[in-house]
């Protein structure tokens, strides 16, 4: 009944009230300049994009994901996936992918990731087909994908490969199927992520104005720390004198990569490429105990196969972050590149620390692509907008038209799916 006053809304008027003082009484100390700025500024390239000098056909590519969670641990996660393929002359062009997951699932933790894998498959088996049909009629294919291309959550616990290996193996083989061709046939793969709280940037920034500072020895402390937050936390173990030599570069309020980059410039342009190792070590000289574990929780034939699907992801090449500012107050986005792109074809088990690229105009013909069809901070970019479009799966289409075929099918297949209660009273 919309007309009855929340029951609640007092509460709720006064609680924040008390947030909006305390955030109102920080002090200035969180809100003055990064004492990286003049970093961010070193490795700042003034770039205006040519709309003139863009080549090759683009294909942009998103997804979308829905799922059930049913009663006593049986779930379905439902993706799809579509490549629009952009040639003048041509009209719009798409490949199609959907994928399904079923199985039961106890873990919550599962429940998360999973929903992931089942989404990148799709999108990247779709952007594989658009990629490899534009090569087929001879063309050269720009393949844009929405969000990063860097595996941040590399999986690794060996539950998940006693649980979804299937899945698993899918998931890497099609990164590296669409990596491999890419770098086969020399042609860009971006992913262009609109909003991003890393701090890969920061760190790297950090670790050179401390070198600059005479602190050099403070850089193997700060090559194992992730992110601001992961150092204060290893520096509790620290000796009495790093913790004074490193106190004045520790902010109160540490600016994730893109908040960094807009507050530190002013100009329209791009940050040098940070060319990124993968988010395990990877050895080549020794079995990673990822392996170890596999071998000894699966049975051999589906072992022998994750590790090979794993093999060739670490195969085939790493990636490159970038942060672009298309207009000189535009929000940066994060856009990444295989960094094949930029002249490191090599296997990304071969990269095991992060480092600067210097700039390199096929980066900028990309940038080219990208400015050429940005159009606001919110829509973006018009062909990943129009593949968004197409692609998104709204949770009220799946549960009104998806949902009551996958429980019926499943149900003539043998499975007793039992709704939880709670979406039952929600939906009854």
């Amino acid at each position: 009944m919309s007309g009855v006053r929340d029951l609640f809304f007092d509460e709720f008027y006064s609680e924040l009230e008390r947030v909006a003082g305390e955030i109102a009484a920080r002090d200035e100390e969180e809100t003055k300049r990064s004492i990286l700025a003049d970093e961010v500024r070193d490795k700042w390239v003034p770039y205006t994009h040519d709309s003139d000098d863009r080549e090759g056909t683009l294909i942009s590519v998103d997804g979308g994901i829905q799922q059930s969670d049913f009663a006593y641990g049986d779930f379905v996660a439902a993706g799809r996936a579509i490549a629009l393929i952009h040639k003048p002359g041509e009209g719009r062009r798409m490949e199609r992918k959907v994928r399904l997951y079923v199985g039961q699932v106890y873990e919550d933790r599962d429940k998360g990731f999973i929903p992931g894998y089942v989404r990148t498959i799709c999108e990247y088996d779709a952007a594989y087909a658009a990629a490899r049909r534009v090569l087929d009629e001879g063309g050269s294919p720009v393949v844009l994908m929405d969000g990063s291309l860097y595996i941040g959550r590399f999986p690794y616990a060996v539950r998940e490969y006693r649980h979804h290996p299937e899945l698993l193996i899918d998931f890497f083989e099609s990164i590296t199927r669409l990596r491999t061709l890419a770098r086969d046939n020399g042609f860009p793969l971006v992913g262009v992520a609109k909003d991003s709280s890393v701090f890969f940037l920061y760190m790297e920034l950090l670790k050179a104005a401390v070198t600059r500072a005479g602190l050099g020895n403070l850089v193997k402390q700060l090559d194992e720390a992730s992110s601001p937050l992961d150092l204060r936390g290893k520096m509790e173990n620290w000796g009495e004198a790093e913790w004074k030599q490193i106190e004045p570069w520790i902010e109160a309020r540490p600016l994730c990569d893109p908040l960094l980059v807009k507050d530190s410039t002013e100009t329209a342009g791009y940050t040098s490429p940070l060319y990124l190792s993968p988010s395990i070590y990877y050895a080549d000289n020794d079995t990673p105990s990822l392996y170890r574990m596999v071998d000894k929780h699966l049975e051999a034939g589906t072992a022998a196969r994750v590790k090979e699907a794993v093999k060739g992801f670490f195969t085939a090449p790493g990636v490159a972050a970038t942060y672009w500012k298309p207009k000189p107050k535009a929000r940066p986005f994060r856009i990444d590149v295989l960094a094949n792109l930029l002249g490191r074809p090599e296997a990304w088990k071969s990269h095991t620390r992060n480092m600067f690229i210097d700039p390199n105009p096929n980066l900028e013909k990309v940038l080219n692509h990208l400015g050429h069809w940005f159009c606001n901070e919110v829509e973006y970019n018009i062909p990943l907008k129009q593949a968004d479009t197409l692609a998104r799966f709204d949770r009220d289409l799946y549960h009104r038209k998806y949902e009551p075929f996958i429980v019926r099918r499943l149900e003539e297949a043998g499975l007793d799916v039992e709704g939880k209660r709670r979406s039952k009273r929600e939906y009854g």
